[in-house]
């Protein structure tokens, strides 16, 4: 199986990987001639790629691109920017979510969102090609009762 590069660090299938996805029998697919293809090689370029080059450590993509049937089935958000391949949740072995975060954040990367979520990874979105970062940056907590979202990249104290 061939492996296609979407930056010097990150491989096409490390966004199509999904324990749901697995278990359903359902592969995900993204053709190279795509807008995905190209949302995820933006991705790379622009936030993932230079974030990986700052720490200097190894990224592992937790989730990347989902379909819709995907996105459907895990109750994610029906505005997601997974949706588009346009975000990813990640995590880095030894550095806590909130400095993956605050990293992004201060390395003044293109981002259109970035959340610190429950302390446990961080999500990074980029807006469509041509258009200009948001930058929102946020937390998101639970309180034992319900999510609890908070303007800005802070430590996440869970009920």
């Amino acid at each position: 199986m061939q492996r296609f590069l979407l930056s010097p660090n990150f491989y096409l299938d490390e966004f199509c990987r999904s324990q749901t996805a697995e278990r359903l029998g359902r592969p995900i697919v993204v053709e190279q001639n795509s807008e995905i293809f190209q949302n995820l090689k933006q991705l790379c370029a622009t936030v993932l790629q230079p974030l990986r080059d700052e720490l200097g450590v190894s990224i592992t993509i937790t989730s990347g691109y989902r379909p819709k049937w995907l996105n459907d089935h895990i109750g994610g958000s029906q505005t997601s920017h997974h949706l588009f391949g346009l975000a990813a949740d990640l995590v880095v072995s030894g550095v806590p979510p909130l400095q993956v975060a605050q990293a992004i954040e201060r390395l003044n990367l293109p981002f259109q969102q970035v959340i610190n979520e429950y302390g446990s990874w961080t999500h990074v979105a980029v807006p469509p090609i041509g258009e200009e970062p948001q930058r929102q940056a946020l937390t998101f907590s639970h309180n034992g009762e319900q999510r609890c979202v908070k303007a800005g990249l802070h430590d996440v104290v869970q009920a």
